[in-house]
Parts: structure tokens; C-alpha cells; sequence
């Protein structure tokens, strides 16, 4: 009993670390609500389905605009590397609202596609700014059993963003979704900036007395001293004076084997389609002619559904681990792929039965579903969790460039690769992918649930992938023999 009223005692001393991540959850549903934007507007402005819609846009058009955010994201990565290294993950992180806000001006101004060029370039600066500062913000303010879970519950803003958006769009102008856009974007704006500074940050800059009312903040039932202090042993086995140093600190063996392992997930993820078929998911399940369910509406559905599996994600991402869950949504995905093409080559054949659409129907169920429970929350995970103090910055500034290159190479080669080898071959192509990504998480990326972040770097720079935590089973041994 007295056991269990401590644990309790201890989780509501995490509060503040919740609080956190619902504020992030907000900025989370920015993003969602861009990628939900894609979706029914490409359908809803096309030129040739719907002439006389709000801004006819050509396919060419709508190509640029569901992958400008991603040609963008790469320069926004990189000022977020250069905000981190010189203010820290949590003004970075706030810095990246304005961005948004400004994109979501863009279209108050007037109906223009070239303004939704602007919207959609500055958007995708300030998702590379974001991406290059959240997960290092939540890898330093967060205990090691709730890392996996609060990162969850901000990739779940992605899901809420997602849903809101594809409703949205279907009935509501442009203007009128920029609008409400903005709401939640000031409200983060606004509350976000009261929190503190981390205590790395703090430590890094000398200012021990700040540092230990942050430490105090986000952990109400920290022992402030003994973590200050293990906190300044590890920073300082860790520090870089310059960013040159940090160069060179980036090019040691750990730093470029962690640097390679997450950017290949990073890639794999992106070339499989995963930025591309939000975008397009509307016209691919009209398409594949679908008319059971309106498209649209089912576009909604999936995302109902994504939210379900991302609440799942809060608990699986921590209790079952990384590795595992991103394998299961990697096969999940993958087989959402599969079907996909296997319709469209059904249709091709000629076979023109109304039961067929229920193979894009399950399809976008599957997908959605094990997306959410894997794919979407590990790598963020990963990035808060992997990298060294010296070299985090800089290390999830590239891993969101090169997030941002790969997700504009897939979703601008989207439609030149349907002209010419039709949708069974591009699904089954980002199938194969996935499958690719299951096979090298299992044989490369370490398990990291339930790791401090000194532990994880101790269990990198020993090549061990799934290293029992001795030490820690130790401590918690010798503290049942001290009270017996």
C-alpha cells in the first residue's frame, strides 16, 4: 500500500512534464492541420473536377503545393539547429509558432495560388524549426519512463490536426480554415512562452541556481541535488565549447553510427509514402472508386481512427518499447500498402466488382491504424533519446533536413510516378519500402525504453543493442536491502 501511494505520489509529481506535452500537443495540430488541409482542398480546387471552385489549381500545382512544405523544411532545420545551439530547445520550439501563424496570414490576404506557395514554404520552415527543437525539449525536461509516453501524446496532436483538417475542408473556404487555424497557434504562442528553460540548457550556461528551480519545476519530487549534480557531470562530460567542436564531437564513432541509424528511419519513412498518401488520400481512394463511403468522409473516418491508435501509442511506446512497435507499424503499413495496389491491378484487369472497394476501404484502416502506433512517435522518440548532449542540436537539425529532403523527393515524384508506371507499382514500391524499414529496426536500432539518457549513451558507445539495465536493477536491489 505504501508502495503504491508513493508511485502515485510520484507520477502526479510529473505533472508539469504532462502539462508540457499537452502545450506541444497543440503545436502538433498544426502540423496535423496542414496535412489535413492537403488532402480534401487538392481534390476540392482541382481544375479539371471542380472548374469553378474557389482557386482552380492543375496538377502540376497541386504537386508544388503538397510538397513545397517539404523543400522548405531542410532551411527551417537548419535555423533550428542555429536557435538551439545558441538559445535552447525550449525558445526554438516557440520560435517555430510564428512560422505557422504567418502561414495561416497567408491566406486572409486573398484567394492566390502563388500566396499558397507562401503558406505552404513558410510552413515547412517552421516544421523544420520545430522538429530540430521538440524532441530535444522533451528528451530534457522528461523522466525516462514517461519519454516514450509524452512523446506519444504530442504526436497525437498530428492525428487531432489531421481529423479537424479533413473536416474542415470539406466544407469550409479557405479563409475561413486559416481562421481557425489561428486559435489554437496563439494559444500556444501564448502559454508555451511561460514555461522555463530547461535544466541542460541552464546547466550548460553556468546558471546552477536557474537549473535547480527548472529541475524542481518539471520534477516536483526530484532530489534537486543529487540530479544537479549528476546532470553537471554529465553535461561536462559532454560539452563543446564551438560549433566547430561540435563538428568534430559529430564525427566520432557513437555520434555518426547514432546519426546514421536514426536518419535511415528517417528516410525510409519518408520514401515510403508516408507525407504523400495524407496528401493525396482523398483522390486515392476516389480513384480507386470508392462510392460505398463518400471518399471525403472516409478520409474523416481513418482519422478517427489514427486518434484511437495514437492514445494506444502512449501506453505501447513505453510498455512494449520502441523497436517492437516500430516494427508492427512498419508491417502494418506495408500491408495497407499491398492492398492498396493489389485493388488497382484488380482494376486494371478489368474486374470492376463493387466489393473491390472494400480491399482501398481496409487499406486506409490498416494504414492509418498501425501508422499511429509506430511510425509517427518512435522516430520523434528516438531523436529526443539517442543523441549526445555535445551533439543533439545539430543532430536532429540534419535528421529533420533530411526528413524534409526525402518527404518532398516522394511526395513531388508522386504523381510523375502514377503517369508512368500507374498506382499498383507505386503502392506496391512503398510496400516494399516498409517492409525494408521493418527488417533494419529489428537488425540496428537499440531498445531504449525505460533508459536514462546517460544510459542510453553508455549502451551506444558499448554496440550493445538490447543491454539488460544491470545497473539499475543493482541500485533498486540495494535500496530494498537498505530498508529491510
Amino acid at each position: 500500500m505504501t508502495n503504491q501511494s508513493t508511485q502515485s505520489q510520484h507520477r502526479f509529481g510529473l505533472w508539469p512534464q504532462w502539462l508540457a506535452a499537452v502545450e506541444l500537443l497543440l503545436m502538433s495540430m498544426m502540423v496535423g492541420l496542414i496535412s489535413g488541409w492537403t488532402s480534401p482542398y487538392l481534390a476540392k480546387l482541382d481544375a479539371i473536377e471542380n472548374p469553378i471552385s474557389e482557386l482552380p489549381i492543375t496538377k502540376v500545382e497541386a504537386s508544388w503545393i503538397a510538397s513545397l512544405i517539404n523543400l522548405s523544411r531542410p532551411g527551417g532545420a537548419i535555423l533550428g539547429a542555429i536557435f538551439v545551439y545558441n538559445i535552447g530547445s525550449k525558445p526554438t520550439t516557440l520560435l517555430a509558432g510564428i512560422p505557422f501563424a504567418l502561414g495561416w496570414a497567408s491566406f486572409l490576404i486573398m484567394n492566390s495560388v502563388t500566396l499558397v506557395y507562401v503558406s505552404r514554404t513558410l510552413c515547412g520552415i517552421g516544421l523544420g524549426m520545430y522538429y530540430s527543437s521538440f524532441p530535444l525539449y522533451v528528451g530534457e525536461i522528461s523522466h525516462p519512463r514517461i519519454r516514450g509516453a509524452l512523446v506519444a501524446l504530442i504526436m497525437q496532436g498530428l492525428m487531432l490536426g489531421n481529423l479537424f483538417g479533413t473536416m474542415m475542408g470539406k466544407y469550409l473556404d479557405m479563409w475561413f480554415f486559416a481562421a481557425i487555424s489561428l486559435v489554437p497557434n496563439l494559444i500556444f504562442l501564448g502559454s508555451f512562452s511561460l514555461m522555463p528553460q530547461t535544466p541542460h540548457y541552464l546547466v550548460r550556461h553556468n546558471k546552477m541556481e536557474e537549473a535547480a528551480k527548472s529541475i524542481k519545476f518539471y520534477d516536483r519530487n526530484a532530489d534537486v541535488i543529487s540530479e544537479l549534480d549528476a546532470l553537471k557531470q554529465f553535461m561536462q562530460s559532454n560539452q563543446t565549447k564551438t560549433f566547430r567542436d561540435t563538428w568534430r564531437a559529430l564525427n566520432t564513432p557513437i555520434n555518426r553510427k547514432t546519426l546514421l541509424m536514426v536518419n535511415i528511419i528517417f528516410a525510409f519513412v519518408q520514401l515510403s509514402g508516408l507525407y504523400t498518401v495524407s496528401a493525396y488520400m482523398e483522390i486515392m481512394l476516389t480513384k480507386a472508386r470508392v462510392d460505398v463511403i463518400k471518399p471525403s468522409s472516409l478520409v474523416i473516418g481513418v482519422s478517427v481512427i489514427s486518434i484511437i491508435s495514437s492514445w494506444i501509442a502512449t501506453y505501447t511506446n513505453d510498455k512494449c518499447g520502441r523497436t517492437i512497435m516500430l516494427l508492427l507499424s512498419s508491417i502494418g503499413v506495408a500491408l495497407g500498402m499491398f492492398l492498396w495496389g493489389l485493388n488497382y491491378q484488380l482494376l486494371d484487369l478489368g474486374y470492376d466488382d463493387p466489393n473491390l472497394q472494400w480491399l482501398s476501404i481496409t487499406a486506409a484502416i490498416v494504414y492509418q491504424f498501425t501508422l499511429a502506433i509506430g511510425l509517427m512517435p518512435v522516430p520523434t522518440t528516438l531523436i529526443s533519446e539517442m543523441f549526445a548532449p555535445s551533439v543533439k542540436g545539430i543532430g536532429a537539425c540534419i535528421s529533420s533536413g533530411i526528413s524534409g529532403v526525402f518527404a518532398f523527393a516522394a511526395s513531388r515524384s508522386y504523381q510523375p510516378m502514377v503517369d508512368i508506371l500507374s498506382e499498383k507499382y507505386v503502392f506496391w514500391i512503398y510496400g516494399s519500402l516498409m517492409i525494408t524499414t521493418g527488417i533494419y529496426t529489428m537488425i540496428f536500432i537499440p531498445e531504449t525504453k525505460g533508459k536514462s539518457l546517460a544510459e542510453i549513451q553508455q549502451m551506444l558507445s558499448r554496440g550493445i543493442k538490447n543491454k539488460p539495465n544491470y545497473e539499475s536493477k543493482i541500485r533498486d536491489e540495494n535500496k530494498v536491502v537498505e530498508k529491510v
